[in-house]
């Protein structure tokens, strides 16, 4: 799973990197993301990329006293059958701008993984609208997929980084071909990240 990740590109190198041309939002969350948040979150609307920032965590659909947690992962491999995931997955995809992502190994101990050239990257996600006691709230869950071989030695599951040349069609959420966009449920060449112990640092 991916259950935290960090983001400390300012808004302009943000902008470079997501060829934004809008901002729905004069600020963007900074620092160390953790579930329940507001996060920064990239959408295609009107031919334009459009930065805005939304809660990680899709409320359950049938919350119980058993199962009141937020969903924040969605397993590429399910995507397309799963109830809760299928309808954005079609029509509601957006990518999350990340600095890197923690995952944590069987004994407790806290890897970052981030670019080897240390730019920010993006991460596959979907998104929907709930109603809350506040009004409408979007939401978005991180798509995971098998590891590389730089992150299996701390975990089984990665979340899916769509490559620059392939956001395009990643956030064209006037189009769906299934078996293009599953196509980039792939690990991430471990050839072009990094890992260190601890919190994320820049170089």
């Amino acid at each position: 799973m991916c259950g935290r990740f960090v983001l400390v590109s300012e808004l302009g190198q943000i902008a470079e990197e997501f060829n934004l041309t809008g901002f729905h939002e004069s600020t963007h969350p900074c620092g160390d993301m953790l579930p329940g948040q507001k996060c920064a979150c990239v959408i295609a609307a009107e031919n334009k990329n459009l930065l805005l920032n939304m809660q990680w965590g899709f409320p359950p659909r049938w919350p119980t006293k058993t199962a009141t947690k937020l969903l924040i992962n969605a397993r590429a491999e399910t995507l397309s059958e799963k109830p809760t995931f299928k309808e954005s997955f079609q029509r509601r995809r957006c990518i999350i701008p990340a600095d890197g992502f923690y995952e944590w190994s069987k004994d407790k101990k806290q890897f970052c993984f981030y670019l080897r050239n240390q730019r920010s990257f993006g991460l596959a996600g979907i998104y929907e609208e709930n109603n809350s006691p506040a009004g409408k709230e979007t939401s978005f869950v991180i798509i995971t997929t098998t590891p590389n071989k730089l992150i299996e030695q701390v975990h089984n599951r990665m979340p899916v980084i769509i490559p620059a040349d392939k956001q395009s069609l990643w956030l064209d959420n006037a189009r769906f071909d299934k078996s293009q966009l599953s196509s980039l449920f792939v690990p991430y060449l471990e050839e072009k990240m990094e890992m260190r112990p601890g919190r994320y640092q820049l170089q």
